[in-house]
């Protein structure tokens, strides 16, 4: 059956409940109920019971979703060991006497995302670095923009990464249909730098920290951390119930360091088994390898490492430690909710149809020059309303490969246009999986990330837009580019002059 804007209903709800209410839970349970309701002819009753059994059960059962649950479980787990232990106070002591201005600890953030990009480095990123943020009174909002805008944009354009194998194989596919004989891995390549929007969401993290540009809400934010010391707001819901390390013990960088050591250890060693590293070599294993296990295993060995060290340097009961562990894993419990509910919504739009709507709508007697900003576009609008990135590789790679063929237009200048598109919509989603990990990673609270970050999200993808017309219009990288280089920095300057001169107001 077909639903027509019917599909845009479900997801659109959810998200002005969610940002009314800041009941995100609430809020996306309704928008799946919603969307059921509509797919049981308007029946609310089977529309409960379609949503409970045909939608949230499989759901949870999806093997990558299950994986996905345990990872945010162990990761609640060892931020609590880092905490309950002192490690994480004791990391945060160590790194400020070199990392120690604000401005230093942000780009320390964005460059230690590069040390993850065989993974969406969320996660671990936002656990690891927190307690140096913290420690410089580096707002949770702010340091949950960073880790965000460093996740996706990092892994999907990494040719080790999770994300790598899956748009090849979309690219494959799409290939074989047409009887085309390019390499999918070489698209792939070459399709990095026609990724406008990731490239540009990495470059602006950078520009912003060191331009010192704190837009709209965010600046209310980092001048609260900065000037009373408080890291989130006095009606923030946080992800983790993490309200500073008052009850930490005194602690050595050592218990600090061998947690992390072995966490990278159980990550690696686990990639290199799962990947099969003796037949498939270094960069066959991270292709072929199971990240999450590995990630997952890796914070269960530092958890482990972490509260040895603690008992046998410092004595602390093991009771205690071991309570200490279970609380951190009762703390995120939320998350995999919420998470379950995102995933829900994303089935429901997928079944109403809501991508292809969109394209069909939106894709009809369109110039060839112009086919890349709208499949960016369409990228951004289907994954702000279902928030999958994923789910739009899934949609607009089949829609995109034909239309550039049809059009003679470069490949990789499409593929680049919607992988860039499900990464945009991605950040400014409410209902987004990667920045409910953004948010749980940097104890914020979720629709204050979302707020926080919209600005920045919104000034890329202008910037991209441009760049992505350009590309269109001369089949070049390089131009587009230049042109997504220019029209950002003309905005971030006419921000920054414009702080300036309100920062002049106030001091009159």
């Amino acid at each position: 059956m077909e639903y027509g804007f019917l599909s845009l209903l479900p997801p659109l709800l959810a998200i002005i409940i969610a940002i009314l209410t800041k009941q995100t839970v609430v809020a996306l349970f309704l928008g799946v109920w919603f969307g059921a309701t509509v797919m049981n002819e308007w029946n609310p009753v089977s529309g409960f019971t379609y949503t409970v059994n045909e939608i949230m059960v499989p759901s949870i059962a999806d093997p990558w979703n299950a994986s996905l649950i345990l990872l945010v479980v162990f990761t609640g787990g060892f931020i609590n060991v880092l905490r309950t232990t002192g490690a994480g106070q004791a990391f945060g002591d160590f790194a400020t006497k070199k990392v120690n201005t604000r401005q230093k600890g942000q780009n320390f953030v964005w460059g230690s995302a590069f040390l993850f990009s065989y993974t969406e480095p969320v996660l671990i990123l936002g656990t690891v670095t927190r307690p140096i943020t913290d420690k410089l009174k580096i707002s949770r909002v702010k340091l949950a923009y960073i880790v965000d805008s460093m996740g996706s944009p990092v892994a999907s354009m990494s040719p080790i990464s999770v994300y790598a194998p899956f748009i090849t194989g979309l690219i494959a596919t799409q290939l074989a249909a047409l009887s085309l004989s390019e390499n999918p891995w070489s698209l792939f390549i070459q399709m990095i730098p026609f990724h406008l929007y990731g490239i540009f969401a990495i470059v602006g993290v950078l520009l912003v920290v060191n331009m010192k540009i704190d837009i709209g809400p965010m600046f209310k934010a980092e001048q609260r951390a900065i000037k009373t010391g408080k890291l989130y707001g006095e009606h923030d819901k946080l992800m983790i119930n993490d309200t500073g390390d008052a009850d930490a013990v005194e602690a050595d960088i050592f218990s600090f360091l061998i947690p992390l050591a072995l966490l990278f250890a159980g990550i690696f060693g686990v990639i290199f088994w799962t990947g099969d590293i003796g037949a498939n070599g270094l960069a066959g294993a991270f292709l072929n390898a199971d990240i999450i296990f590995a990630i997952t295993t890796g914070f269960f060995l530092g958890s482990v490492g972490g509260m040895l060290y603690a008992k046998l340097r410092y004595g602390q009961p093991l009771e205690e430690l071991l309570n200490g562990y279970v609380d951190g894993i009762m703390q995120v419990m939320i998350v995999p909710v919420i998470l379950v509910m995102a995933w829900s919504i994303g089935t429901v739009a997928t079944e109403m149809g809501l991508g292809d709507v969109i394209a069909h709508y939106a894709g009809s007697y369109l110039p060839a020059f112009l086919v890349p900003v709208i499949i960016f576009i369409l990228g951004g609008l289907i994954a702000f309303a279902s928030g999958s990135s994923w789910g739009v590789f899934s949609i607009m790679i089949p829609i995109a490969i034909p239309m550039g063929i049809a059009l003679d237009l470069e490949l990789a200048l499409v593929i680049g246009a919607a992988i860039s598109g499900g990464v945009f919509g991605d950040h400014c989603s409410p209902i987004s999986d990667t920045s409910i990990m953004s948010s749980t990673g940097s104890a914020a609270d979720h629709m204050e990330h979302i707020r926080t970050q919209l600005p920045y999200a919104l000034i890329i993808a202008m910037s991209a837009s441009a760049g992505f017309l350009m590309s269109g219009l001369t089949q070049n990288s390089i131009a587009g580019i230049i042109t997504t280089a220019a029209v950002l920095v003309a905005i971030l300057m006419f921000v920054k002059n414009r702080m300036k001169r309100r920062n002049l107001g106030m001091d009159e």
